[in-house]
């Protein structure tokens, strides 16, 4: 199941809270695999871009905790 997809419109920055995902790209397949406290999504935030990776659980029981982008970017100002 994918949290997002590569292409998409990056409304969001997420922090793996429990479990872990994989990093997917058209054209290089797994990329990355992230784990517990690491992020993601902050790159189409950021350049204000469609999102470069797809990324997908790597088990049922994942936990985010989810910034939307107006919060993020308070968070930047700060």
């Amino acid at each position: 199941s994918a949290v997002f997809s590569q292409g998409d419109k990056g409304t969001s920055w997420y922090i793996i809270w429990k479990g872990s995902v994989n990093v997917v790209t058209h054209g290089k397949g797994l990329v990355a695999t992230l784990h517990e406290g690491d992020d993601f999504g902050q790159l189409a935030l950021v350049n204000d871009a469609p999102r470069a990776a797809t990324i997908i659980l790597r088990e049922d029981n994942c936990h985010f905790l989810r910034v939307d982008k107006q919060d993020f970017n308070r968070i930047l100002k700060v």
